[in-house]
């Protein structure tokens, strides 16, 4: 399992597997055993999405989508959805913040 953001990968156990350009981005070398993915409460699926909950007393998922349900289910194709390509990445030399906000 992979971060699409970070990068960082877990395996099936939940543990830390690998941190991209780990040594240029900590300082300090940490303790990957203390990083691993938490156990989820709750796990549902609705039109092929896959949702995880940490909040064992949270409301079902059907519950707390409501009529927002509906939403997703624009996502539906009777083929189911695919997606395709690698994922882009790039490096930029710069604040992180500027790209998140433009």
């Amino acid at each position: 399992f992979a971060c699409r953001y970070h990068g960082w990968a877990y395996g099936t156990d939940g543990k830390l597997a690998s941190v991209p350009l780990e040594a240029n981005v900590f300082r300090e070398k940490f303790e990957r055993s203390k990083l691993g993915l938490r156990p989820v409460a709750q796990v549902d699926s609705y039109g092929g999405f896959v949702f995880g909950c940490l909040d064992p007393e949270a409301p079902s998922l059907r519950e707390y989508l409501g009529e927002m349900a509906w939403y997703l289910d624009t996502f539906s194709t009777e083929g189911g959805l695919e997606l395709l390509g690698p994922p882009l990445k790039s490096v930029l030399h710069c604040n992180w913040k500027a790209p998140a906000e433009h």
